[in-house]
This record gives C-alpha cells, structure tokens and sequence, in this order.
C-alpha cells in the first residue's frame, strides 16, 4: 500500500511538473470574440469598414503603402485617406512605414536608403497625421492595424495595387481586447523617427 502511494505521488507530481513546464499561460491562445480570415478581395472592404469607424484609435504598422497620387482613386490611396478621415474625426492616429530597403548606388560607394511608402507618408504628414519611419537598423516587415484597442488586423498584405487587386495575400480580422493589447505592446518597442 505504501509502495502504491509512493508511486501515485511521484505520478502526479512529475504530471504536475510537465504540466507546468508545457502548458504555462503564453501556451493558451488569448481569447477572441470573432476571427474573420481575410484573403485576396477580401482584405480591403473589410479594413475600409473598419477605418472609417474607428472611434478612439488606430495604430497602423506598414511595411509598405505605395500610392500614385495620378491614381487616387486606388484601394490603396483610398485606405490611406480611412488614416486622415479618421484623424480629421479626432480619432488619435499613429502611422509607422519601413525605412529600410537598402541598395548599392552605380559607381558609388556605400549603401542608400529607399524610404519606401514615401507618397504616402507626405500625405499623411501634409494632413497632420502622426506619421513616422522606423530605425534604418532594422527592418519593421509588419502589416498591422489595430483599431480602438479591440481589433487586430494583421497578415501578409502591404497597401500596395499589387498587393489588394493581383496578389494571393492573406490576413486575419481579429476582435479582442487582449490580442490587441498583446500587439500593442510589442508595437511600442518599435523606434520612431521623422526626417
């Protein structure tokens, strides 16, 4: 009986031990009220929708938005503008665009920096949005929105022509207080400069 109880112990406590060890809280998935995937044609009208009633924030990390001000009638120029008409409404906006596509100039020495998104980032800025550029010493490939702390939109979808009419992209809509808490203190590490 004895022996019985010994091993009964050791059982649960090497069970107890694995299930501290494996399943520990950054284990579990944070809850959700919705997930809406949002793949090829269905990235824009949804974002737009969610732009456009946006009522206390949004945070928009992009590693590209390429806009063409002769087609500013584009998807792309179009959620740009969501940005400004949701500044315009008094939502507080910040905007963070990658810096850092480095190439080598022909016959000369040293490396350039391409700001991308540059178009847009004027726009904004012309529109008193609160627009940055990250570190040149790393790359911020992030396509992330989160809006009024709640919802998340994060994915493989730059705001590019390419990316909303051509591209396979996928992206996934979530509303969560916490998963958008989680994003957003991960997106607060992230150096902002203005040129």
């Amino acid at each position: 009986m004895k022996y019985l109880i010994r091993i009964t112990t050791k059982l649960l406590t090497i069970i107890t031990i694995t299930v501290c060890i494996f399943y520990t809280s950054p284990s579990f998935g944070l809850p959700a009220d919705d997930v809406t995937p949002l793949v090829d044609g269905d990235y824009y009208p949804q974002v737009h929708q969610a732009l456009i009633t946006a009522k206390k924030s949004i945070v928009c990390v992009m590693y590209m938005a390429d806009i063409n001000p002769k087609y500013n009638k584009g998807w792309e120029y179009n959620l740009v503008n969501d940005l400004i008409g949701a500044h315009r409404r008094g939502v507080v906006v910040t905007v963070i665009f990658d810096q850092n596509t480095m190439f080598w100039e022909e016959g000369k020495k040293g490396k350039k920096t391409e700001r991308r998104s540059q178009e847009a980032y004027e726009l904004l800025k012309k529109n008193g949005v609160p627009v940055y550029y990250d570190s040149k010493d790393r790359i911020t490939h992030n396509k992330v929105l989160i809006i009024d702390n709640y919802i998340t939109i994060v994915g493989s979808t730059n705001w590019t022509y390419s990316a909303l009419k051509k591209n396979h992209e996928a992206s996934v809509l979530i509303k969560s207080r916490s998963v958008a808490e989680s994003f957003l203190n991960k997106l607060r590490t992230i150096s902002k400069y203005q040129p």
